[in-house]
């Protein structure tokens, strides 16, 4: 079943009441996503709900997926296509409203591969959980310990277990919060390009991680 919009494309199958849910939003905030990314966008994200978070997951690990206790795990995206869980059934460590919402967070990720293929897995998250509104918990500074500039680094297969287990999510997004309160969004939009720190900010990778934990206890720490 299908719903077609001008930013979003939406397949489901039987939880007709929560799609059409998730494409309201998504076709509402499709267009201001992509236009804070700086992409100009020619065709709709398709985006592929499921009605068990089990059959969601196994879309992008197999039938290993079950193995790997994903309960995060929610939605995902591969290339510029979209998987979600459908909000009718979030799984056992959510609600309909993080489903609902994870829409936003997915899509800025497959916008993202449209911009820049090769985005750090870091701040490809950072970005997409800025721009959805998936602002951490206060104080995550002071009960969760900073990720390293090497974890930051995050890569490969199982990324989003590693970066799940050291708090990525809610750190990355306080990254992006960090550049865009130092620099402006037009800097942040220019590095989204290319990742290149030094012709967006002036200054290199491990000084912009050094400036952001400063940032990050102070906003963030009781």
């Amino acid at each position: 079943r299908v719903l077609s919009g001008a930013h979003v494309t939406v397949f489901y199958e039987s939880e007709q009441a929560a799609a059409e849910d998730v494409f309201a939003l998504a076709e509402a905030r499709g267009g201001e996503l992509a236009d804070l990314l700086g992409l100009q966008q020619t065709k709709p994200v398709e985006i592929f709900i499921y009605d068990q978070e089990s059959v969601m997951q196994t879309k992008n690990y197999g039938l290993i997926a079950p193995l790997l206790h994903l309960d995060l795990y929610i939605g995902d995206n591969i290339g510029d296509r979209v998987l979600l869980t459908s909000p009718a059934n979030p799984g056992s460590a959510h609600s309909y409203d993080d489903n609902r919402t994870a829409a936003l967070h997915e899509l800025v990720h497959a916008y993202n591969s449209l911009l820049n293929p090769d985005m750090t897995y870091w701040v490809n998250n950072g970005l997409a959980g800025y721009l959805s509104g998936q602002q951490p918990s206060y104080p995550v500074a002071s009960y969760s310990p900073l990720p390293t500039l090497e974890q930051t680094r995050v890569s490969g297969p199982l990324a989003p277990v590693t970066f799940a287990n050291f708090g990525g999510y809610e750190f990355s997004y306080t990254y992006i919060e960090y550049l865009a309160e130092a620099y402006g969004w037009d800097a942040v939009k220019s590095f989204a390009k290319d990742c290149d720190y030094q012709a967006a900010f002036g200054i290199d990778e491990a000084s912009i991680y050094k400036a952001w934990t400063t940032f990050v206890k102070d906003a963030y720490s009781e």
